[in-house]
């Protein structure tokens, strides 16, 4: 009789082998198919919008830069605000917005394929660690892009709001964009699911369990793969994503919450007991922990391509990218321990 340990290293060889372990994903738009940082200045209303916080009116802007070629580029876009806890006055003074363009404008340039963009902002003009949160969110995403091209590509901007209802007050600052789910939907050959609910035993295994130790690496526990918040479909902070709605992939997003971030209007979780935010804890699912060691296996195959992401992002402050160089090294410290996989086991969930 084969023991259970042995058939867990059987049925995890399967697993890691077999054709559902990976899927085919296309190359990004051109917009998301660099790292570069793309220089622009969005004219609108913000004063206004500021105020109002539309979620469905869109208000009339300009989306400026310069193309490759040296030609510039002025697009009409709408903006709204978008979001949930982001978009409350009294947690970020400037709310993250979405920005909608004409599509038929677009063509022959680097935004051709796109349409509502979700844009990531520094949530307080006022603060230089809000400023610098920026960069650690996109630094998050631009982690998981180097685990796998099942995640949601971003793209950095140095950015100039003008305020036009405002005496074209000029604020510049940085944002990123994200990739939108209709896109990522057709670069990953997928189709985005509206559940209610989803079981932990139709997610894909192996993807599962390297976004629960990404989220432990930066330290996230505001997210669940198989759920919603409350009142909200699922899953928080996670969209799913199937092709034959027999195997779904449940891709995370949003990790201003994170350790690794440290946003000022992060607070530890009172039901974890954290001393602060970025203290870490697991929050991998029990179902597929048979999985775990190969799993660690892969962040540690990709150290040096997680520490090229953040050592070479100059544009942040030294001491802070300093920062976060110590909370990844603290990450390989925990995951090369002897019995690393059989500690996160225990705290699965």
């Amino acid at each position: 009789m084969i023991s259970r340990a042995c058939l867990n290293s059987i049925v995890a060889a399967i697993l890691l082998a077999g054709p559902s372990a990976a899927t085919h994903a296309a190359d990004p738009d051109p917009l998301f198919a660099d790292d570069s940082i793309i220089d622009v200045r969005l004219s609108g209303p913000f004063k206004q919008i500021m105020k109002e916080r539309p979620d469905e009116e869109e208000l009339k802007g300009n989306f400026e830069y310069i193309a490759a070629d040296g030609r510039p580029v002025s697009l009409e876009v709408n903006i709204r605000t978008r979001g949930n806890y982001r978009r409350r006055t009294e947690v970020c003074p400037f709310a993250p917005l979405r920005l909608n363009f004409k599509k038929k404008d677009l063509d022959e340039t680097i935004f051709d394929k796109q349409d509502k963009l979700k844009l990531v902002t520094h949530c307080d003009n006022g603060s230089r660690a809000y400023k610098q949160s920026i960069h650690k969110e996109y630094l998050a995403y631009r982690i998981l892009n180097v685990m796998t091209p099942m995640s949601f590509r971003v793209r950095l901007l140095r950015i100039t709001y003008v305020y036009t209802d405002d005496n074209n007050d000029e604020e510049l600052t940085y944002a990123f964009l994200i990739e939108s789910k209709d896109r990522l939907a057709k670069r990953i050959n997928m189709e985005e699911q509206e559940v209610n609910a989803m079981s932990v035993t139709l997610l894909q295994p192996e993807y599962t369990n390297m976004t629960s130790v990404f989220q432990f690496l930066i330290g996230n526990l505001d997210f669940s793969p198989v759920m919603g918040a409350t009142g909200e479909q699922c899953c928080h902070n996670h969209t799913l994503f199937s092709a034959d709605k027999k195997v779904y992939w449940s891709i995370p997003y949003d990790f201003d919450l994170a350790g690794f971030v440290e946003a000022p209007h992060a607070k530890p979780n009172p039901k974890y007991r954290q001393r602060s935010v970025r203290q870490r804890f697991y929050r991998g699912r029990c179902f597929n922990t048979e999985l775990l060691p190969a799993t660690l296996q892969q962040f540690r195959d990709k150290r040096a391509d997680i520490g090229a992401v953040v050592t070479g992002h100059t544009e942040m402050e030294a001491g802070r990218r300093k920062s976060l160089e110590s909370y990844i090294e603290d990450f390989y410290k925990q995951i090369e321990k002897d019995g690393a996989a059989d500690k996160l086991t225990k705290a699965c969930i």
